[in-house]
């Protein structure tokens, strides 16, 4: 959880921006009954609050029928985030 382990995640996610990296909002939590996405929106927010800017998304799709899964939940999730659109490379 982002509450236990703040100050270590604010390090990674400071050095993730400074890079000028990314991180992926993974929709395979879902599929698994998580009930959130991979990193916890937490992580994503806060992410955002930092200055992050490119968020990639991801359905886990290992196997066709798993392409895209839970992609209907990502406007809602990116804009809870922070975020109006996502990066595509």
């Amino acid at each position: 959880s982002y509450q236990a382990f703040s100050d270590e995640i604010d390090e990674i996610l400071k050095k993730v921006i400074c890079m000028g990296k990314g991180i992926e909002m993974n929709m395979g939590g879902f599929k698994y009954g998580l009930g959130f996405c991979n990193p916890h929106p937490d992580v994503i927010r806060r992410y955002r609050e930092m200055g992050g800017e490119l968020i990639t998304v991801g359905s886990d799709g290992h196997v066709p029928e798993y392409l895209g899964y839970g992609f209907d939940r990502l406007p809602e999730l990116l804009s809870d985030c922070g975020f109006d659109s996502y990066t595509v490379f």
